[in-house]
């Protein structure tokens, strides 16, 4: 059964990065029977963060379940870290892990000054993947239209620069 996709003519480039890899991965499995009644997706499966680039990816999955409860803010604030040192911040990322409300609730001050783009989700609660995926790509293009909206503003100001001293030659030569 395929779901119907907002992402019509459009291929979702997901990166899949399982932060132990010495873990069996059965939940990547039913992850990727989902992924792909959302439509065209492409899921590279990454050893490593930094094989990721903003450019050739919509999405970031991370597989935590295996951190503990306790870890997990650390590991979140060191997943961060390694986002924004990469560059990489332009690139929302869902993460799969259990680690319950209060878990949560102590990490919403943190999260709430950041600028990087997430979403944790329970492996055990994939039903609601197809709205995630959406609202996460949604802010992905969101990001990069600012992105082009910056550089078109700063291309202007450094055409309406370079025209104004044109302007201050002539008015020196006609003097």
């Amino acid at each position: 059964m395929q779901t119907q996709s907002m992402f019509e003519g459009r291929v979702l480039r997901l990166s899949y990065w399982n932060s132990d890899a010495r873990v069996v991965d059965a939940d990547r499995m039913q992850l990727e029977k989902y992924l792909s009644r959302l439509g065209d997706v492409r899921l590279n499966v990454v050893k490593n963060l930094e094989a990721i680039t903003s450019g050739a990816c919509d999405l970031l999955i991370v597989a935590a379940q295996n951190v503990p409860r306790k870890e997990f803010a650390k590991w979140l604030v060191g997943l961060r870290s390694r986002v924004h040192t990469q560059g990489s911040i332009w690139v929302p990322a869902l993460i799969l892990a259990d680690v319950g409300f209060d878990t949560l609730a102590d990490i919403l001050s943190e999260v709430t000054r950041e600028n990087w783009y997430f979403d944790i989700l329970a492996p055990g609660h994939l039903d609601s993947i197809p709205i995630r995926v959406a609202n996460l790509v949604r802010i992905h293009d969101h990001l990069h239209e600012l992105r082009r909206y910056l550089d078109a503003v700063e291309d202007v100001s450094s055409k309406v620069k370079h025209l104004e001293q044109q302007m201050k030659s002539l008015k020196g030569v006609d003097q």
